[in-house]
């Protein structure tokens, strides 16, 4: 073994989900805030999915590990597709007895009895389901009528599933929009980037004893690439090539030692194109999490002699799609236009019915954690810090808004039906932007948002990785490691590592903030952070995304 030649505890790379070996990256940290944020709000249901490696059985074993002491949980590894073995599996994991022929609804009422008497005795109720997407749809109606087990205040039991992309697929079907609707927290973990892959292997290395640098930067770039960032790929690579290395004596693993060990390793899971496709796979996934799961699209004519609007998208958890569909071919002969004209009438209702049911602000916060992906009763800005979020009020035109280039919960006025309300600026454009009102998108000529709007906003905003708003000096490892990364980013430079708050670390903050038009006195306050973020620190909803800033 090699744990002897290069000073190891113990195997680095084994790919056991220990928890101790749990890498905080931003998406994991992500991952760990949403599902953590999930079960403390009491939803029914909690979804997590990723690509095979991407590290979703180690998030869920850390949520476990900080459930509460009076929480009860089954977990269930290998599901099966029949809704009465399913049930059986379940009371097996909590050691309820039943009848050896007991039928679905014997074993319904039996966990409904169990549920209600935890509850009775104050304790918690956590199924967690991994590889889900083995589960088929009477399975997950099964699963979705436990969960219409609640008290005047809160469900009885919780359900966690865990599983592959192919899991956002069958949730997405219109049979299962029920249980859909009731997912308060999801998130889709994708693989590393390519600078995340060298703390993740010393992150690793140190757990098991080994502080010396032991990869080389060649060896850490050819893994990142050969790996596609995909950690179980990044533990056997590295693993094999520890092994490489011992065989040859060397006392730093170099790009020659990731070759032999890429060599060895069979494919096609490590050629090298495989990887690329599942990052390439799962970034879209990742993208589309911000939003949901199951969604209607309609095209949109116009508003005639209303607010312009190019398309109307209603939508229902799922990720929202800018279609826009081609004009059509003007016709000489006749044609008649009634049903037209009708749905521009009932476009023009449905608005004027939307902007009187916006009149609440904090339920247009909501929809603005929806737009971050969190979807819970209860969320505001008085609770968003469990999340690492904070709230921001903005006063400003609509150019410093998009600077800061976060969505935002707006106040509008249409003078016209005299009504003001609330929307959700997601996106901006050249000349138009798309807004949410009362759950229902719009998009919107900018000349018409800018006579509607007053200037005042409300945005989320990412903490540090550590939970705090500030970067000062005495700030945790992993705070400094995030903005090495961010500043990098926005500044577009080979990664700089800061450990301490050094002169050189002051002077590239300066540097940012002078190009940012902000204070350039190198103190990290609010509205640098929040800039960093939008430049590349933060994996986060944007109101222009980087190939589309002008």
């Amino acid at each position: 073994m090699y744990n002897e030649f290069y000073g190891l505890e113990e195997n680095p790379f084994s790919i056991s989900p220990d928890p101790k070996y749990f890498y905080l990256s931003e998406r994991h940290n992500q991952a760990f805030a949403h599902l953590s944020y999930g079960l403390k709000s009491g939803g029914a249901f909690v979804l997590l999915t990723g690509e095979v490696g991407t590290g979703k059985t180690t998030v869920s074993r850390r949520i476990l590990n900080i459930l509460p002491d009076d929480t009860d949980l089954a977990m269930i590894y290998h599901p099966t597709d029949e809704p009465r073995e399913l049930y059986a599996c379940i009371c097996d994991e909590y050691g309820i007895a039943y009848e050896k022929d007991a039928t679905i609804k014997d074993l319904f009422n039996q966990l409904r009895d169990y549920f209600f008497e935890n509850y009775r005795n104050s304790r918690h109720t956590v199924v967690v389901i991994d590889e889900a997407q083995m589960l088929s749809e009477e399975s997950l109606e099964q699963l979705r009528l436990l969960t219409n087990l609640e008290t005047d205040n809160q469900k009885v039991v919780q359900i966690v599933l865990i599983g592959q992309p192919e899991l956002q697929e069958l949730l997405a079907r219109p049979s299962l929009r029920q249980l859909s609707q009731r997912i308060t927290a999801r998130f889709h973990i994708i693989p590393l980037e390519p600078e995340d892959v060298g703390a993740y292997i010393r992150f690793r290395l140190q757990v098991a004893g080994r502080i010396q640098p032991l990869f080389d930067s060649s060896a850490v770039k050819l893994i990142a690439k050969i790996s596609g960032g995909v950690p179980r790929l990044i533990n056997l690579l590295a693993d094999r090539c520890l092994e490489e290395g011992t065989n040859a004596q060397s006392r730093l693993i170099t790009s020659r030692e990731v070759k032999k060990a890429a060599a060895f390793i069979t494919p096609p899971a490590l050629s090298g194109t495989a990887p690329a496709s599942v990052a390439r796979r799962s970034a879209l996934s990742d993208a589309a999490s911000f939003f949901f799961s199951y969604r209607f699209v309609f095209s949109a004519l116009a508003l005639a002699g209303g607010i312009g609007i190019g398309m109307l998208t209603s939508y229902l958890y799922g990720p929202v799609m800018d279609i826009r569909y081609p004009e059509p071919k003007v016709k000489v002969e006749e044609v008649d236009n009634s049903g037209e004209f009708n749905d521009i009438l009932k476009m023009k209702a449905d608005y004027r019915s939307d902007i009187r049911n916006a009149s609440n602000a904090a339920e247009a916060m909501r929809e603005l954690f929806k737009v971050w992906g969190y979807d819970a009763a209860g969320v505001s800005c008085e609770n968003a810090h469990y999340a690492k979020l904070g709230c921001y009020n903005f006063s400003g035109s609509k150019d410093e808004l998009v600077h800061l280039n976060h969505p935002a919960v707006i106040t509008l006025y249409d003078q016209k039906e005299m009504v003001e309300f609330y929307a959700v600026i997601t996106q901006v454009g050249t000349t138009t932007s798309s807004i949410i009102i009362d759950g229902t998108r719009y998009e919107v000529s900018n000349d018409w948002l800018a006579s509607m709007w007053d200037g005042e906003a409300v945005l989320l905003w990412r903490m540090l990785p550590s939970g705090s708003s500030k970067f000062v000096k005495t700030s945790g490892a992993v705070d400094f490691e995030y903005m090495s990364r961010a500043l990098s980013r926005a500044m577009h430079h080979r990664p700089v590592r800061y450990t301490a708050l050094n002169q050189d670390m002051i002077s590239e903050i300066k540097e940012f903030q002078r190009r940012e038009n902000l204070e350039a006195d190198g103190k990290v306050g609010l509205r640098t952070i929040i800039l960093l973020n939008a430049r590349g620190g933060a994996n986060m909803p944007r109101l222009i995304y980087e190939n589309e800033e002008q």
